[in-house]
């Protein structure tokens, strides 16, 4: 039985994501897809006509992913401190799978990404930052989280630390990467 179309889209996209986290961007071809998935390359461009397609796609899909966890923070019940966990747990899943944040995989190449990537990845780290920075500015009027900086820039150093920690991982060790955790988490809990 041959594959649907929506099954080959979404094997494209989801290798895709994988190359870019695993080797970045401007690291793959739409040939390596192909083989991987035995498909012609013909198949990917049907899909997704040029590689900024396939980018734009998959940000499009982390943001409906960070949306979807921005819902899931809204329920009753959760602490800040939870909150920020589920920031650190998303790039901790990364980090023992050997892969690191779309956002700094393809943040690197952004100066020669095209036009259409380039918006779509400011659209998501827009989106991330404004959602730390949300958890971080309830958190501190509820008295749950304690920090000196502004909410925006405890935001950006939350998330540099995490994508930094992440990649320097690969070359120094998960411990490392759990013990910038670990510091984040006594840095806003005291």
């Amino acid at each position: 039985m041959a594959a649907r179309p929506t099954d080959t889209k979404e094997s494209i996209l989801r290798l895709g994501m994988e190359f870019i986290q695993t080797y970045g961007y401007h690291s793959f071809s739409y040939a390596d897809i192909a083989k991987e998935l035995k498909i012609k390359n013909a198949a990917v461009h049907y899909h997704f006509p040029g590689k900024e397609d396939l980018l734009a796609e998959i940000v499009e899909q982390y943001i409906q992913r960070y949306h979807e966890l921005a819902r899931s923070l809204e329920k009753p019940g959760i602490s800040s401190r939870q909150k920020i966990q589920a920031f650190i747990n998303r790039y901790t899943a990364l980090c023992e799978h050997g892969k690191i944040c779309l956002i700094g995989s393809v943040g690197s190449d952004y100066n020669t990404l095209p036009e259409k990537a380039k918006v779509k990845l400011t659209e998501l780290v827009k989106l991330v930052l404004g959602l730390v920075e949300k958890v971080l500015r309830e958190g501190k009027k509820k008295g749950e989280l304690t920090f000196s900086e502004s909410a925006r820039i405890k935001s950006i150093l939350i998330m540099t630390n995490l994508a930094a920690g992440v990649q320097l991982a690969r070359i120094t060790g998960q411990q490392d990467y759990t013990a910038i955790c670990n510091s984040l988490m006594k840095q806003l809990t005291g």
